[in-house]
């Protein structure tokens, strides 16, 4: 038996077609997908004598009107329109999300005060025309006065905030004793990391938050909380190390030294990749020739936690964000260091027993023994001994 596929078929009672579609639609949606009505598109029914006639148009139907429906869902132009709402909602969610994203991006990583601005304003301050080239320093001065200035407040800023906190301080170091002592030589601080740092690169802005602002805040307050631990009350010197360091400041080293690893590791790899590994290598050994060599076997060398990040602060020099960040959070150490305890000198009562010693001054009398031609003598200085754990200083 041969069935037009839009031959009227009568409903059956009971018979239920599944398909949406309608078989006797337009023809031009068929027409488009290979529904014709040509002898080809026609059905073939072998005559089943099990099977009665209105069964056979049934299932004729039913198998037709299914693969209708597949290249109907399948088209485009027929999706639901729910789901084009929903496409779109989900568009535009993504889209603001992302607005956010970018919005959030900006305001961290925007500088407080343009460069080129402050140039402008300082060009012309100093009555330079417009369009003149003037050895001013450009820029790079810019950036040098924005770093000496933004550690300057931090120091007196931190100064005073840890006083109001009630952390461990140096109750006999003032402000005026900053200025007093200490200024002209974090000023010359602040000049070498400068330099060794590549503060002066275009893309390092030390007036936003991210990552200069959040981390060297972080490194303001971090080393004065860590003191209400007590196993972080102690010092890096081959004294303290020996004799007096307990078993869990050990272990928080070691994990102190596993990540350090990771960031120099990371510096090689970017070194490296920049095809300037070989002078960075040179340049960190230049740096611990001159600044630790000479006083690592002095039994008094003290590593203040302002000079050891100020050292690690200039060789963490590389262009990436973790890099920088490292470096910001060096700066806020030096930072807390100097404002907290003041810029104590790595070799300690030795650096004081021989300015004393030298300029013979009056307090050193009790330190003085009799002998010479008019001259100035005085016991030897006995630093502690941590071969022993002596640390009486009595000759």
């Amino acid at each position: 038996m041969k069935l037009s596929r839009y031959s009227k078929v009568p409903e059956i009672a009971g018979s239920i077609i599944a398909s949406p579609i309608d078989e006797n639609s337009d023809h031009e949606y068929d027409r488009e997908h290979g529904f014709g009505d040509d002898d080809n598109n026609s059905f073939e029914f072998t005559n089943n004598p099990s099977l009665s006639a209105d069964v056979e148009r049934s299932l004729y139907v039913s198998e037709r009107a299914s693969s209708k429906e597949i290249k109907y869902l399948q088209d485009e132009r027929f999706r639901d329109e729910n789901h084009n709402d929903d496409t779109t909602f989900s568009e535009e969610s993504s889209q603001h999300h992302h607005y956010i994203l970018l919005k959030i991006h900006r305001i961290l990583t925007t500088n407080l005060v343009n460069d080129e601005t402050l140039l402008q304003i300082y060009r012309r301050v100093c009555c330079v025309e417009n369009g003149t080239e003037v050895d001013d320093g450009g820029t790079t001065l810019i950036k040098l006065i924005k770093l000496i200035m933004g550690i300057i407040i931090c120091i007196l800023i931190t100064h005073s905030f840890a006083r109001w906190m009630q952390w461990e301080t140096d109750h006999n170091y003032s402000i005026s004793d900053f200025f007093m002592y200490d200024f002209t030589t974090v000023l010359l601080d602040i000049l070498f990391f400068f330099v060794v740092g590549r503060m002066y690169s275009q893309e390092v802005y030390i007036d936003t938050l991210f990552p200069w602002g959040i981390f060297i805040c972080i490194g303001c307050i971090y080393p004065s909380v860590a003191n209400d631990f007590a196993f972080l009350r102690h010092s890096l010197s081959m004294y303290e190390v020996m004799c007096n360091w307990p078993m869990i400041l050990f272990v928080y080293v070691t994990a102190l030294l596993v990540l350090a690893a990771m960031l120099v590791v990371g510096l090689i790899r970017s070194h490296y990749r920049r095809g300037v590994l070989l002078s960075r290598c040179f340049e960190a050994a230049a740096l611990a020739s001159i600044f630790i060599l000479p006083y690592a076997s002095n039994n008094n060398f003290h590593l203040h936690h302002w000079f050891g990040m100020w050292l690690l602060g200039m060789l963490c020099n590389a262009p990436e964000w973790w890099s920088r960040s490292f470096q910001a959070y060096a700066i806020g150490c030096y930072i807390n260091g100097v404002a907290v305890y003041g810029r104590d000198p790595i070799l300690g009562c030795n650096l004081a027993f021989y300015r004393s010693t030298n300029a013979n001054c009056d307090y050193m009398s009790c330190y003085e023994e009799p002998g010479g031609n008019g001259t100035h003598h005085y016991k030897p200085f006995v630093a502690p001994d941590w071969r022993t754990c002596n640390a009486t200083g009595i000759p």
